[in-house]
């Protein structure tokens, strides 16, 4: 017996709240005249936003709550003489005017109609809870106003109080953001991957988006938001990470991370050498070397009066006097010139 006190109490405030709002296009409604039972009819708003009603015909409730137009049927039965004094009730029995949208990593994306105040908790209940690849993190697009707004809550920090739950409003689009990291530039399959127990660092991701491509660099950054819309960059050598020598570069990531590869840097080689060109550039590599790359010196090369330009800080070239053992650079441009004799 409580329980049924109870669910009648539920409904009751169920369409209590839902008589504030007002109808629209789709809600179907069940409408009856006491003590007049031959005018009961149910009847769904047209996209016009008009209902069809008996005696009085087409009735246009634009913007009118339930209790308004329960008054406006009256008034209308009344000052055409149908009958004095109507008592006009009306039950919304589909209320599919008021509704959000529930979209990203929940069990049933769907539309929700909204019986009555609805939290955010609410709506991911109806749909059925976030998939296991769903992050905490919940953006509301709301079209109330002038200009659409967009806001971004933590789900975390309303189940442990530590933020108020919202009430979502009609037409409301409410997004589940995924667990997924980005991969970026120079691999062979860019996308996003979702973070599992199985993939997590910067190898796993790696390996996910198929492999560094042959033009890809062995430097990757890692990109990080952080509060107040703030970045953090994060250099990893893939070298030092796959030999060992520095195995905290295999960093673990986070929902939101992005991996860029970059395409290889280079340096290049010309003037009398064999295969002028361009190369992959290596750290530490110096101009010996880069000749040997470029196939090394041609019969009319000479090692003396080697140059290379290089930028400075404002992008122009620099012409500088190198020898063999020099170190070069990234970018840098070798020059053989001619011998004399």
């Amino acid at each position: 017996m409580k329980k049924l006190i109870f669910v009648l109490l539920l409904s009751m405030s169920t369409w209590l709240s839902a008589a504030d709002n007002p109808l629209g296009a789709g809600d179907m409604l069940r409408i009856t005249v006491y003590d007049n039972p031959d005018l009961t009819t149910e009847t769904r708003v047209t996209s016009d936003d008009n209902i069809n009603f008996p005696l009085i015909g087409v009735v246009n409730i634009s913007g009118k709550s339930v209790p308004q137009v329960e008054k406006l049927i009256a008034t209308q039965l009344e000052s055409q003489g149908f009958l004095r004094k109507p008592q006009v009730n009306i039950v919304v029995t589909e209320f599919l005017s008021q509704q959000v949208s529930i979209l990203g990593n929940v069990t049933a994306p769907k539309r929700i109609p909204l019986h009555s105040d609805m939290s955010l908790t609410d709506v991911l209940a109806m749909a059925g809870g976030i998939t296991q690849l769903g992050s905490d993190t919940v953006s509301i697009i709301s079209s109330k106003g002038d200009q659409p707004g967009k806001e971004k809550l933590s789900l975390s920090d309303i189940l442990n109080g530590q933020q108020a739950d919202v009430t979502v409003s009609p037409g409301d689009i409410i997004y589940v953001h995924g667990l997924q990291v980005s991969v970026l530039g120079a691999v062979n399959n860019p996308g996003k991957y979702p973070i599992t127990e199985e993939s997590s660092t910067v190898s796993d991701f790696i390996a996910l988006a198929g492999g560094i491509a042959s033009m890809g660099s062995d430097e990757v950054t890692v990109t990080r938001h952080q509060a107040e819309q703030q970045e953090k960059h994060t250099v990893i050598n893939l070298n030092e990470m796959f030999t060992g020598e520095n195995k905290l570069q295999n960093m673990a990531l986070q929902e939101g991370d992005v991996i860029y590869v970059p395409r290889e840097p280079k340096f290049y080689i010309y003037g009398e050498v064999n295969n002028s060109g361009a190369y992959r550039y290596e750290n530490n590599m110096t101009v010996f070397q880069a000749l040997a790359i470029g196939g090394g010196l041609s019969p009319r090369g000479s090692e003396n009066g080697l140059t290379l330009k290089r930028k400075n800080a404002q992008g122009e070239f620099e012409t500088h006097e190198v020898n063999g053992t020099t170190r070069i650079q990234k970018d840098d441009v070798i020059y053989v010139k001619e011998a004399l004799f």
